[in-house]
């Protein structure tokens, strides 16, 4: 189907032009030109009409419509579609949008505080900002509720979160169990800390810093996942709070919030004590932790015995090792164990060297340490 012209020429030997939509049929073997429809003389037609009929079916075309009507294609706003829709379809699926509206059912802007928080969580993701800088941002996004949210939504959202804050880990832990099928035997525990520029709040304490910023008060947030990566539930401490007594906080946690089966608790060296493992063992939790190689005499016994290294990698030689009830692994990195002789035995000769010249220092004196880093053990229950 396609637009033509026909010719025809009047007594006083004047022209007249007229359009015709034609359609192409065949009859044997012939092509012959059959009308559809008569648009009028092509003269009357350029006035205004055929630009109004061109614009009109450019609408039913998805391609010629943007052509045809530009003034109707003027920005007046641009924004990032494609991160808010994603991760709004995520949002849902995981349930967040309905756990919120129902835990801050209590205030009049529940809408505006459930939309500041899925907000805030995107800017984490994609562009992380402070509160301020959020409120600026949702500029830059598209998303029909956003250009009505305020600072002010933003904090008083957080306030609700921090209100609610057990509730909202144990719903969503439910769904993402459910949504995932998750294995729930082994849990992990892990700790960080994060410092404050000023005084910070009333938590923040001069503690030790995994930041190595000893000079500023901090605070320290343990998050506790499963085998997966999929977090479970997080606590915020004081910044001066140790390690082993965030441990024992995860343990109640475990046993009070959360409906799990057989709990395999895993953690580094700097968590563990004897005390700490008998609370682990009298709670009827298993665990896997680092063990120092000072730490425990029973260690002495269990690295004394004999028995093959099995190889798990270049770096790994792994031995079981059964000592009263307890299954210990003791891992060897042989090529740490190189480097750590090479390093003896630069101290070694440094010290001899010192010795020839005279000097009567002790090796602590001197600087001289001897560091071995080539085994580990871990206790297993």
């Amino acid at each position: 189907m396609y637009a033509r012209t026909k010719k025809f020429t009047n007594k006083d030997g004047s022209t007249r032009i007229y359009v015709q939509i034609v359609v192409n049929k065949r009859h044997g073997d012939k092509v012959r030109q059959k009308v559809i429809a008569n648009l009028g003389r092509l003269k009357d037609l350029q006035q205004k009409p055929l630009e109004q009929l061109i614009g009109s079916l450019a609408r039913y075309s998805v391609h010629q419509w943007t052509r045809f009507t530009p003034e109707k294609l003027k920005t007046k706003r641009a924004g990032e579609w494609g991160p808010a829709l994603i991760f709004g379809s995520l949002w849902k699926k995981l349930g967040l949008e309905k756990i919120l509206e129902q835990v801050m059912s209590d205030t009049q802007a529940t809408s505006d505080y459930a939309l500041a928080t899925f907000a805030m969580v995107l800017n984490r993701l994609s562009d992380p900002q402070s509160k301020r800088g959020v409120n600026k941002w949702v500029e830059k996004i598209y998303h029909p509720g956003m250009p009505s949210l305020q600072l002010h939504h933003y904090y008083r959202a957080l306030d609700y979160l921090a209100k609610h804050k057990n509730e909202i880990e144990e719903r969503l832990f439910d769904t993402v169990r459910t949504l995932f099928n998750l294995d729930l035997d082994l849990v992990f525990w892990d700790t960080t800390s994060t410092y404050f520029e000023g005084n910070g709040p009333e938590i923040a304490q001069l503690g030790h810093s995994k930041d190595h910023r000893p000079d500023r008060k901090q605070l320290v947030v343990g998050v506790l996942m499963t085998r997966d990566g999929f977090p479970v539930a997080h606590e915020v401490f004081p910044g001066n709070m140790a390690d082993i007594k965030t441990f024992r906080h995860c343990i109640k946690q475990v046993q009070q919030r959360f409906n799990l089966g057989r709990v395999i608790l895993v953690a580094d060296r700097g968590m563990v004590s004897k005390d700490l493992l008998e609370e682990i063992t009298s709670a009827g939790l298993s665990y896997i932790v680092g063990m120092k190689m000072r730490s425990v005499r029973t260690l002495r016994e269990v690295l004394s015995r004999g028995g093959r290294y099995q190889e798990v990698s270049e770096n790994l030689q792994v031995k079981q090792v059964y000592h009263e009830d307890n299954r210990y692994v003791v891992c060897f990195n042989p090529q740490q164990a190189r480097r750590d002789e090479q390093s003896r035995q630069q101290m070694v000769d440094k010290l001899k060297e010192r010795l020839k010249k005279g000097s009567g220092k002790s090796d602590r004196e001197s600087g001289i340490q001897t560091v071995c880093k080539s085994k580990r053990v871990c206790d297993t229950a």
